[in-house]
């Protein structure tokens, strides 16, 4: 059985302090990364970025409504550029898992696949009874 009762309980500590400094560690960098590559308004109450698509790394597409003007933007690292302006009439929305604010719900996507696998798992099951 080796090592001390001191020892392990320093084991258990130190395990339990690495630990949470991993989870902490992995909040700050999911806040970080939400910030960067978040689709939603933030506050904003005059801008709206409607759509986005990285074409490359630190490159992306964005469309963005300002009022009543849409307009297609490329972003990079360094420099933004206008392209043209969109007609939003023309525009595809998917309202399954967008919210008010336009902002992708990541506890919606959740429930949708859930909801498709677990269907799925039940035809399965369906189709193994109907077999025996």
């Amino acid at each position: 059985m080796g090592g001390s009762i001191v020892g392990k309980i320093f084991t258990v500590i130190a395990t339990l302090i690495i630990f949470v400094v991993i989870l902490y560690l992995a909040y700050k960098t999911t806040k970080m990364l939400g910030k960067r590559y978040s689709l939603g308004n933030m506050g904003n109450k005059n801008l709206k970025i409607i759509d986005s698509m990285h074409i490359g790394q630190d490159k992306m597409l964005m469309i963005v409504k300002s009022g009543d003007k849409t307009v297609l933007i490329g972003v990079s690292k360094d420099h933004m550029e206008y392209i043209c302006d969109v007609d939003e009439s023309k525009l595809v929305f998917s309202t399954d898992t967008a919210n008010e604010n336009g902002v992708t719900d990541f506890a919606q996507i959740l429930k949708k696949t859930a909801a498709e696998k677990f269907n799925f798992n039940k035809s399965k099951e369906n189709k193994n009874e109907k077999e025996n």
